[in-house]
């Protein structure tokens, strides 16, 4: 899936599109959206850097959008990694050729508003009916910056945990009562470990920072803040933060229920070697197709109450002067949002509660996986919305958030250490990108 993180560096793209046929995509045997294009149709170009299965999903809602809008629109996907998604449309907004619609996240909102390349989009959503009052007041609050609407969020994707069921169940546990808070937790991790170092209750990667979204999640269940209110002063060096970075690095080094130095989680699980692991609905789809036995459910409170991190798939328009490709980016984006249920299928969540709440999206076969996911909705955390967002979350290069949490968790650095280390170097960030 697309994540926040930045986890590749090469530039991807499979083909691009003419004028109004055809679309690029990052992954073979992706359906072919130019069957269903029409002579003379009107393009919409669509840029997105999902460059994994999910991208699948998406050019399905594109083919089905070409087959059935009845303006005569054509949509064309172009699919670039997201470290050159971003250069490639800022580039295209100051030659005046941009794409008409892009995906992003939401977090990145300001940031890309306040380089010129977001078009404001609250008479474009009345004109097409776009309302996201249904959807979670977090995702109502974030789409706006400055008292503009910017874009919708095409769904909501917080972490949560997967068991292998095998594993639970020859440890002696029963999979239909999961951990809820941190005595069962570590109970359960406890007795999911084996002795002789082949099998872990948890993974918790130390040399791979996916494990920040979950610690991320812990700071709002400890009251721990991350940055202050007004997103200009990083707080994270406090007792309240120590406290839910010890337990991370306690799970490896005191409790030894996760595995020291561990790189990549997903293949553990896979493998077996830890009977829990924390991860986004983006891969429902990815543990089925490895033959996994699991089951999913909410993160447990190990710290005062509910919180985890989440993110989302924003659709927006790109700044641009013709007024009518931009109309009918709005109008592919409303019709987008209004068939998230198809995008469901790639395991994520609609934002959209009608959209999330009708039978079409509960009735699949992927919905008792999903569920978990959509029962953490209403206490779901974004990384700071701010315009320094991908410089300080960016995991692909070595950030004073990276270096920091990797040290720790690794053993390197005392907790203490690292979190003021940490401070000061993504203040370091945050005030070089205040004087831009």
């Amino acid at each position: 899936m697309s994540k926040i993180f930045r986890m590749m560096t090469a530039f991807l793209t499979v083909a691009l599109i003419s004028a109004n046929l055809g679309i690029a995509s990052a992954q073979s045997g992706t359906p072919d959206a130019s069957a269903a294009c029409k002579p003379g149709s009107t393009p919409i170009n669509f840029w997105h850097g999902l460059t994994g299965p999910d991208g699948a999903y998406l050019a399905d809602l594109v083919k089905k959008y070409n087959a059935e809008n009845t303006d005569n629109a054509c949509v064309g996907l172009t699919v670039y990694n997201w470290d050159v998604f971003f250069d490639k449309w800022l580039s295209g907004v100051a030659a005046g050729n941009p794409p008409d619609a892009v995906v992003l996240h939401i977090n990145e909102v300001p940031q890309y508003v306040t380089q010129g390349a977001m078009a404001p989009i609250d008479d474009l959503a009345k004109k097409v009916g776009l309302d996201i009052t249904g959807f979670p007041q977090t995702q109502q609050t974030y789409s706006h910056y400055d008292g503009k609407l910017y874009g919708a969020p095409l769904d909501v994707h917080p972490i949560g945990m997967y068991i292998n069921t095998t594993i639970a169940k020859a440890a002696g546990l029963d999979v239909t009562k999961p951990p809820t808070d941190k005595a069962s937790f570590l109970d359960w991790t406890q007795k999911m470990t084996k002795a002789d170092g082949s099998q872990y209750g948890v993974c918790f990667a130390a040399v791979n920072t996916q494990s920040f979204r979950v610690w991320y999640g812990w700071l709002w269940q400890n009251d721990a803040k991350f940055i202050s209110d007004d997103n200009k002063t990083i707080t994270v060096n406090s007792p309240a933060a120590a406290e839910t970075l010890q337990f991370a690095v306690d799970l490896i080094s005191k409790y030894k229920v996760a595995p020291a130095g561990e790189q990549d989680p997903d293949t553990d699980f896979i493998n077996g070697k830890c009977g829990i692991t924390f991860q986004g609905p983006w891969y429902i789809h990815g543990f089925i197709d490895a033959k996994v036995p699991y089951i999913t459910a909410p993160q447990p409170v190990i710290f005062k109450h509910a919180g985890v991190w989440a993110s989302d798939h924003f659709l927006a328009v790109s700044n641009q002067k013709d007024e009518t490709r931009k109309l009918a980016a709005a109008k592919f984006i409303k019709w987008t949002i209004d068939h998230a249920n198809l995008w469901g299928l790639s395991g994520m969540v609609p934002a959209d509660k009608a959209v999330r709440e009708g039978k079409d999206y509960t009735s699949t076969d992927i919905y008792k996986y999903q569920k978990a996911f959509v029962d953490e909705l209403d206490y779901t955390h974004l990384t700071p919305v701010i315009t320094a967002s991908t410089e300080i979350f960016a995991e692909n290069n070595q950030t004073p958030l990276v270096v920091n949490l990797q040290a720790a968790l690794l053993g390197a650095k005392d907790v203490s250490t690292a979190l003021q280390d940490m401070q000061t170097g993504i203040q370091g960030v945050l005030d070089k990108a205040a004087k831009k």
